[in-house]
């Protein structure tokens, strides 16, 4: 990341949960401007001398102003500014808004410290990327790019950028929503790495701030293991004016596909396996499995 400090405004008027999240963040090294109503920060980011902010994050569900304003009023003013919404609403519906709207990601309260830092440092990162537009490229009308990778080697915020490069000037995104499709890559790199390659199951994840969290401590050991380090990801992308379709396999023993489906509105998106698959379904136009479910289709067409 940059070394510039991350600003991030902060939203909440719960005091315990700004109080976390406000600490967690400055843990990390943070510059973090929390405020308990959303006119206040709204007032801080038009104001002339106020950081250059890579992040908003704001509760849904607030007396006055609610996320669904702020994020509203942020697009108007800052619409490349991704904002990350918290909400203890779990519905497709809600998820589905919010998107819509432009927000990067959502949030579960409880909130899992843990994935809300992994959270914020990605789309810091790649907002600061995506902030230099490429019109060169827009004459481009078809490409295919072959990846492959040990385990040891993928770096996934760089091979993300790579694979969302082209995105807004073949029109298949916006600045708007090109945080949240970068963002499920991202689940969908993530999941074949870890869960794939690496047989790491997400029940052993524990706090951030623990002395020794179970997943990471495993996480390290298979790392460290030739027989898991040295298998291999393979990413292949092919697109042209109408389709943007990314492949991922693993090495990993793949799971049941038939337990996958697309979210139907008015589920919960707390009662599937993890945050990662929910948002790849909310995001992309096609999701495909292999038979053995150790490979991901990812589709956008052109809209």
């Amino acid at each position: 990341m940059n070394p510039r400090a991350a600003q991030i405004l902060l939203i909440d008027d719960d005091p315990a949960v700004l109080d976390m999240v406000h600490s967690a963040l400055a843990h990390y090294g943070m510059d973090v401007y929390a405020y308990p109503e959303a006119i206040q920060a709204l007032d801080l980011l038009q104001n002339p001398s106020a950081p250059e902010f890579d992040l908003v994050i704001t509760d849904i569900n607030m007396d006055g102003l609610d996320g669904f304003d702020v994020i509203h009023k942020v697009k108007e003013l800052q619409p490349r500014l991704p904002v990350v919404l918290m909400t203890g609403q779990s519905s497709v519906d809600y998820a589905i808004r919010a998107m819509h709207m432009g927000a990067s990601d959502l949030i579960m309260k409880p909130i899992a410290i843990q994935d809300l830092v992994r959270s914020v440092f990605h789309l810091v990162e790649l907002h600061r990327e995506f902030r230099l537009a490429n019109d060169g490229l827009r004459g481009l009308v078809n490409e295919r790019r072959h990846f492959l990778f040990r385990s040891d080697e993928l770096d996934v915020p760089s091979l993300v950028r790579h694979l969302t490069d082209r995105l807004v000037p073949m029109g298949f995104a916006s600045m708007s929503n090109l945080d949240v499709i970068a963002m499920a890559l991202h689940e969908a790199l993530v999941n074949a790495l870890e869960h794939g390659n690496l047989e790491l199951e997400s029940t052993l994840k524990g706090d951030l701030f623990v002395r020794e969290d179970p997943y990471s401590k495993l996480r390290g050991e298979r790392m460290s293991d030739p027989v898991f380090a040295g298998r291999l990801i393979e990413i292949r992308l092919a697109m042209d004016t109408e389709r943007f379709e990314v492949e991922i396999s693993d090495e990993g023993n793949g799971f049941d596909t038939s337990q996958i489906s697309p979210l139907p509105k008015g589920s919960d998106m707390g009662s599937h396996c993890g945050r990662g698959l929910p948002m790849i379904f909310l995001v992309m136009d096609e999701v495909h499995f292999n038979e053995k479910g150790n490979q991901i289709r990812l589709v956008l067409r052109r809209k």
